[in-house]
């Protein structure tokens, strides 16, 4: 009894701490820059849908929600357009053609890059200065953009947003059972350059993070943490007039289906992406400096390989992806046709993609030697992800294979094979609320440990998220003394608000 009254009392406590937070890859800036609401692009932020898939994979340029065409359904004839008489061109005067007056309407779009077909009718109804932000055009009837915009490049609006975190735990086992010391504020900003360039870029403002808070006084001995880039980095879509896009910068290399921040938890990323070995730091999800090259061919098909510059290394890391989609909307945002005709099937409603990749890599030190080698550790990881949609429930398979000829990076140690696996479902209870279920297994050559994580996420707005999750984790570790036992029970609450 006392067990669940604690638990009670540490969320009603956390819940009392509703504060701002967010996370990247999430943020306004799209929403506001598309004209376009946060939905269009995720279940739940940041979690994406297939929409926001496309828009991610397509360099951050926004093609819009693609639409079903039904099979077997004739399509309606286009209304015809009204003719209109044709006005009388005026003789050209010796004024004219020395000033070169001409049409002024016709002059405005073709400055503007807006010509039209000469088939379409130009209505009187354009307006007589691009100086007007807020005009329509009448062919398009979409806004024209001021002219020195358009012919800048720049986005109109100032691509920025705002995210910041702040989360509460409880765990029954530590010295310091309530934690309350986690936040974050951070600085997002993305877009794209007239469709031809995406950029995006994260930079840490603040963070204040449990691991400073010592076991006696209880006092953080790490108030602001670390100001950092997370990622920064720059797409050249369709580089050369060819489909490929060249990604350079500092990024998470493409390798698994799901970014760190793409998940209903808030605090435990998956272990697939996120296990080490040894002193050695790597893990997949982690930003590099790389040049990537990626292409989405016949709309269902992405490819990415990439090369990572690792500081202090004499030699480069390598590394590839692919994935596949089967049924849904394509990586283009297009929707498959749907006979209506016919009756209902489980295929109009699955969605499958099916992801492989494979990494190559050095770390350590290559100045300092052990006996007549250097101090050095070669691995790899090859891995595989399933993704599965069928209407409101989704499943989540990853698993992944390492090896490490030296993780300790002193060759006493033997080379170490590690695995990683991971399966979650999430269903959607309501518009707003989904709960997960995540099972997780590790074996990274020192610790073997299981994960059950249940999650909840419900947002009452669509950059308001509140999350509740709860963590079983046992096991053992082995080291020199001997195996220690694993086991830890951490309840955690926050809310993600961005801006």
């Amino acid at each position: 009894m006392k067990f669940k009254c604690e638990y009670i009392l540490a969320s009603a406590i956390i819940i009392s701490l509703v504060f701002l937070s967010g996370t990247s890859h999430a943020i306004p800036a799209f929403s506001r820059a598309n004209k376009v609401e946060c939905s269009t692009c995720h279940t739940i932020f940041p979690e994406l849908n297939e929409y926001g898939e496309a828009f991610l994979k397509n360099s951050y340029v926004y093609i819009g929600k693609g639409k079903k065409a039904s099979a077997g359904i004739p399509k309606a004839a286009p209304a015809a357009v009204e003719a209109k008489p044709a006005k009388p061109t005026p003789a050209p005067t010796a004024d004219s053609a020395v000033q070169g007056a001409g049409d002024p309407e016709l002059l405005i779009k073709l400055k503007a890059g807006k010509m039209t077909s000469g088939d379409i009718p130009l209505t009187p109804s354009a307006p007589a200065s691009l100086s007007e932000a807020d005009s329509v055009n009448s062919v398009t009837g979409g806004e024209v953009k001021p002219e020195w915009i358009d012919l800048a490049g720049v986005p109109e609006q100032l691509p920025i947003s705002f995210t910041a975190n702040l989360n509460g735990s409880y765990n029954r086992k530590a010295v310091n059972e309530f934690d309350f010391s986690t936040r974050a504020l951070k600085l997002n900003a993305g877009g794209n350059f007239k469709g031809k360039a995406g950029f995006f870029g994260t930079y840490l403002v603040y963070t204040e993070n449990a691991a400073g808070i010592t076991n006696t006084g209880q006092t953080p001995t790490n108030m602001t943490g670390k100001n950092d880039i997370g990622e920064f980095f720059l797409i050249w879509r369709h580089a050369l007039e060819i489909p490929i896009n060249i990604k350079m910068g500092r990024f998470q290399p493409k390798l698994g289906l799901w970014k760190t921040n793409n998940k209903l938890s808030i605090t435990n990323p998956y272990a697939t992406y996120s296990y080490t070995v040894g002193i050695s730091p790597f893990k997949l999800e982690q930003p590099q400096d790389a040049v990537e090259a990626n292409m989405i061919f016949a709309n269902r098909l992405f490819i990415a390989g990439g090369v990572v510059n690792r500081k202090e290394q004499n030699t480069k890391d390598w590394y590839i992806h692919s994935s596949i989609k089967f049924g849904g909307a394509d990586y283009h945002a297009n929707e498959p046709e749907i006979d209506l005709n016919q009756e209902e099937s489980i295929l109009d409603f699955l969605t499958l993609t099916i992801g492989g990749y494979g990494y190559v890599g050095t770390n350590g030190d290559p100045n300092t030697v052990v006996g007549m080698t250097p101090r050095q550790n070669d691995y790899y990881r090859a891995g595989a992800d399933i993704d599965l949609l069928y209407k409101l429930f989704r499943l989540k398979l990853s698993g992944v294979l390492g090896n490490d000829d030296n993780p300790a990076l002193t060759y006493v140690q033997p080379a170490v094979k590690s695995y990683a696996a991971a399966i979650e479902g999430d269903y959607t209870i309501f518009r707003n609320l989904i709960g997960s279920l995540r099972f997780e297994y590790v074996d990274d050559g020192v610790n073997m440990y299981r994960r059950f994580i249940p999650a909840f996420a419900y947002s009452p707005m669509e950059n308001l998220r509140v999350s509740a999750e709860y963590k079983y984790e046992y096991g053992i570790s082995r080291n020199s003394t001997g195996a220690a036992e694993i086991d830890n029970q951490i309840g955690t609450l926050g809310v993600t608000f961005s801006f």
